[in-house]
């Protein structure tokens, strides 16, 4: 079933592998690709996935997590970023452009000397390890400010698609960036029309993924989705997949055109032994979807056998990889040679 041919949205995919977006450290200080950017993009456009999602994209200046992170906050940024589709593209793959905010989920400290960075966020929650070795804390958003991050969003994946050649835009709502601390109870202590209840944490979401679809029409829309605060074998805290099943559902009842299953602020399993550690989450999303929308799985698949068991099991409808494209861009050629 691997090397079956997929469709998302009229666009064939010639295989059901995508790469999955992987943080690669390659971004300049402006926010624009560098040389070596093209380089990484280079190989992983070599590679025989079917789809490429390219690591996220900062919607606006207080999105970003670290100084190496890609910005698309104007139709310049956008126009530099237009290389890297191009470069996807012309080896006959769909290139996708994760877009996100960072929220309080900092990864460098370096971030607060950027001009026009602001540590914006839910509730005012830390999130992450940098904040250990700082005095600072994260602001509470208003919800004036909450609107003005929902129209970034719809800017961004508008100058991604329409200047930067993209054929569509995941929204990133995993290891716990602003979206999923908005999801999460942990991170998420608001009173107001965005915390409480369930519906109203993915209230965020739902505005991002909205008003993206209706600026895109025609374009790829999918969502990185975080399905849960712990990974499937710890004992769950916070956010719990029960909790993101009826959001997975209103995703499609919005029109995305794929959801890709990852971990919250239990981050995405990096430091895991075993495999394929959130295929549980997956089938379950997948199970209350009923098919209305595909499914990626992500997370620790290795093989093709492990592949293979969770497309013919009706796990996912889609495989995402990140590691084996890093420690072997010529992977898939090896895979073949198993079946």
């Amino acid at each position: 079933m691997l090397f079956n041919i997929f469709e998302i949205r009229e666009k064939r995919l010639q295989n059901r592998l995508c790469a999955a977006p992987l943080a690669s450290l390659s971004g300049g200080a402006d926010g624009r690709p560098t040389e070596r950017s093209l380089e990484v993009y280079g190989k992983i456009a070599a590679s025989g996935v079917a789809l490429v999602n390219v690591e996220h994209h900062a919607v606006n200046a207080t999105g970003r997590v670290r100084p190496e992170q890609f910005l698309a906050d104007s139709d310049e940024a956008a126009s530099a970023h237009a290389k890297i589709a191009e470069l996807i593209k012309n080896g006959g793959k769909i290139a996708v452009a994760q877009i996100s905010h960072g929220g309080a989920n900092i990864s460098s400290d370096g971030i607060f000397g950027l001009e026009g960075f602001r540590c914006l966020s839910p509730s005012g929650v830390r999130v992450g390890k940098v904040w250990e070795k700082l005095s600072a804390e994260p602001e509470k958003l208003s919800l004036p400010e909450i609107k003005k991050i929902v129209e970034d969003f719809a800017a961004a994946a508008e100058r991604l698609v329409r200047t930067a050649g993209y054929d569509g835009v995941m929204i990133h709502a995993a290891h716990g960036y602003l979206a999923g601390q908005f999801l999460s109870p942990l991170t998420n202590l608001r009173d107001d029309a965005y915390g409480g209840t369930g519906y109203r944490r993915a209230r965020f979401l739902y505005e991002i993924t909205d008003a993206v679809r209706r600026t895109l029409p025609d374009a790829v829309v999918s969502v990185r989705l975080g399905a849960a605060d712990t990974l499937p074998d710890e004992k769950p805290h916070g956010l719990a997949v029960e909790d993101t099943v009826p959001v997975a559902r209103e995703l499609a009842a919005l029109g995305v055109d794929l959801i890709s299953v990852s971990g919250n602020l239990c981050g995405y399993g990096m430091d895991r032994a075993n495999g394929s550690y959130f295929a549980p989450y997956a089938a379950a999303i997948r199970e209350a979807v009923g098919g209305k929308v595909p499914v990626e799985c992500t997370g620790g698949i290795r093989g093709i056998k492990s592949a293979e068991k969770l497309l013919g099991d009706g796990c996912c409808d889609l495989i995402g990889v990140g590691r084996p494209l890093v420690a072997d861009a010529g992977f898939l050629d090896k895979w073949r040679n198993v079946i």
